[in-house]
């Protein structure tokens, strides 16, 4: 992906008896309006009336898209990563997809939750792939498809979600083949961790969602359906689910720690300042007095692996989970 270059200002280009020549200042003019037109011209220069076919996303919305597209951008980690699991690459990125490392070098279109559709249409994309969960009805959905601008739903909440995104991103990429294997892969190394999983222990999975409460990770929410993988007995998969934007997870606050005593406490802090919640629970009324908490069975989980980037890399978190519980046996 082309990326404007940083030109060194000389200290008195146009400064009093600076000697600079003008031919030299138009050539200097030239090559930043060049580089500019280049990145917002380097996936519409090619493009032609496209040939097109309809698939189902995972919404359930039937979108037209362009047979082999060339220009893609993603607006979560979970659509990043599945895109290029599964064979393709990225023009553009939200600010939140950072793996793989090579996408850091590509033009950025907000964060996954304030997407400007002015800087996406910059980039002339031939289609948008977002996160259909968290993303599928905020408002830059819709401009884009006003815009003429096919958007692409996928999911990664559970194993089954994550397949069928790999394949269908597949069959639109015509990188069948790569998908398959990526989707071959993830089942080896899930069964693999699943052989060295010892049944019969109990977690729970305490999330910072908010800055006044904490939640528990049902069986419904992704880090629900990592520890069930491994056969994690989860005591909270049968608390009410807070429905909303919290959907999969469940309020707990201080008065139930008497009701659970899970083997072991797994946290996860979403935000990437301030302490770590499995370092502040032994302070907190209630949860300090937890069995777990005593026994110092609390893990902080790595938020981007359990949390803010659910998808291809789900066989990693598996084995990252197998690890903790080993390590505390």
């Amino acid at each position: 992906m082309l990326s404007l270059p940083t030109v060194r200002q000389p200290k008195r280009l146009l400064g009093k008896g600076s000697g600079a020549r003008p031919a030299s200042i138009v050539s200097l003019l030239l090559l930043v309006v060049l580089a500019a037109s280049l990145i917002l011209t380097a996936c519409s220069s090619s493009k032609s009336e496209p040939d097109t076919f309809t698939v189902t996303d995972l919404l359930g919305r039937s979108v037209q898209v362009p047979t082999k597209p060339t220009c893609i951008v993603t607006t979560h980690p979970t659509a990043t990563e599945t895109l290029y699991r599964a064979g393709g690459v990225a023009a553009g990125r939200d600010t939140a997809s950072k793996y793989p490392t090579e996408v850091l070098d590509l033009p950025t279109v907000g964060g996954s939750y304030s997407i400007s559709t002015e800087a996406v249409a910059a980039l002339a994309p031939d289609l948008v792939v977002i996160e259909g969960l968290t993303q599928g009805q905020l408002p830059f959905v819709g401009t884009l498809e006003g815009l003429g601008i096919p958007v692409l739903a996928i999911r990664a909440m559970t194993l089954e979600e994550i397949y069928q995104s790999l394949t269908l991103v597949g069959e639109i990429l015509d990188t069948t083949d790569t998908a398959s294997q990526a989707v071959a892969d993830i089942e080896g190394r899930i069964e693999a961790a699943q052989s060295g999983s010892s049944e019969g222990r109990s977690i729970l999975v305490l999330v910072a969602l908010s800055p006044d409460n904490l939640y528990a990770a049902r069986g419904n929410s992704y880090p629900g359906t990592v520890a069930a993988l491994l056969e994690l007995g989860n005591v909270a998969s049968g608390m009410p689910d807070a429905g909303g934007r919290y959907a999969g997870y469940a309020l707990f606050g201080a008065e139930l720690t008497t009701s659970y005593n899970p083997d072991v406490i797994l946290t996860i802090t979403p935000s990437p300042s301030g302490p770590r919640l499995a370092a502040l629970l032994p302070t907190m009324p209630g949860f300090k007095e937890m069995p777990a908490v005593k026994a110092r069975h609390v893990v902080e989980l790595d938020p981007v692996l359990f949390l803010q980037a659910s998808g291809p890399r789900i066989a990693e978190a598996v084995e990252a989970l197998l690890e903790i519980m080993n390590s505390l046996a």
